[in-house]
């Protein structure tokens, strides 16, 4: 699907050949963080974001790095990557107590995923690092504004990304970062 292709574009485009662990994205990050002399860059792969979210690693420490790259060296040899997927996608935060892929597809375009296109997919996939900052119907006029900006900024990345891996075409590619992200404000209460 294309949120499948857009989440790992934008988070971890080895994530169907590695191990759990991407020793390509650790090598990278070390590179990175050494030249600017500061952490600026992450290797986590999405086997240890899920690992970090079952788990609830909350300190940035490396005896917690060291558990959570253990941990998802457990789920790689339990589960398959879909599982994999289906656990990092129900644990998304939206907004709130709203977690998951579902939820946040309800809330931003009034959808179920199976009704999502490109640029909903896209968002959603790009959102995933700070939701509140993306999300346009929160906050006064220019807080809106701003995240309306934000989230076309962010998809337009999470599409440049799609394109470099070949997910999607130029002609595709054009159209999409060209057109405006299709928000409708839906709710994600059940009813009971």
């Amino acid at each position: 699907t294309h949120w499948v292709q857009a989440i790992t574009a934008a988070e971890d485009q080895r994530f169907f050949n590695h191990f759990g662990l991407d020793p390509v994205g650790i090598l990278r990050a070390i590179v990175q963080n050494i030249t600017a002399g500061r952490i600026v860059s992450g290797a986590s792969t999405l086997t240890q974001q899920t690992a970090k979210n079952l788990y609830y690693r909350t300190d940035r420490d490396l005896r917690s790095k060291l558990e959570e790259a253990l941990n998802a060296l457990r789920l790689e040899s339990h589960y398959s990557k879909e599982e994999i997927l289906a656990f990092y996608a129900n644990q998304i935060h939206v907004r709130g107590n709203g977690r998951g892929l579902g939820v946040a597809s309800r809330y931003f375009f009034d959808k179920e995923i199976s009704d999502l296109g490109l640029l909903e997919c896209a968002f959603l996939a790009g959102m995933v690092k700070g939701p509140d900052n993306y999300n346009p119907f929160i906050g006064d006029e220019t807080r809106r504004k701003r995240s309306l900006d934000k989230a076309q900024a962010r998809v337009g990345y999470v599409l440049s990304r799609m394109r470099a891996l070949e997910h999607i075409d130029e002609d595709t590619y054009q159209r999409a970062i060209q057109s405006e992200i299709p928000f409708k404000n839906g709710s994600f209460r059940f009813a009971s």
